[in-house]
């Protein structure tokens, strides 16, 4: 079980770079930023959908957090900007 933040002030969204929802970020043990970016290539453009997504960033991210290894490059993620982070 991993944990989780939840962030309702929006403080690690903007350490983390996050910029559109949904959006992720995987940090390592010493809270350094690993991996910003989307989940999976399941969305190629707004309402552009593959039938199942062929990558999955976010999995391989914290799999490469947990055994040190070294993270996907971050990808732009598909969806809503997230207004109030300025």
């Amino acid at each position: 079980k991993l944990p989780a933040l939840r962030d309702p002030q929006h403080a690690l969204a903007a350490q983390a770079q996050v910029q559109v929802t949904p959006e992720v970020a995987v940090f390592d043990g010493n809270h350094r930023l690993v991996y910003h970016g989307r989940i999976d290539d399941l969305y190629q453009d707004f309402g552009h959908a593959r039938s199942a997504a062929t990558t999955h960033e976010l999995d391989d991210a914290i799999q490469a957090a947990l055994s040190g290894k070294t993270p996907p490059r971050n990808m732009p993620g598909v969806g809503c900007f997230i207004a109030d982070l300025e």
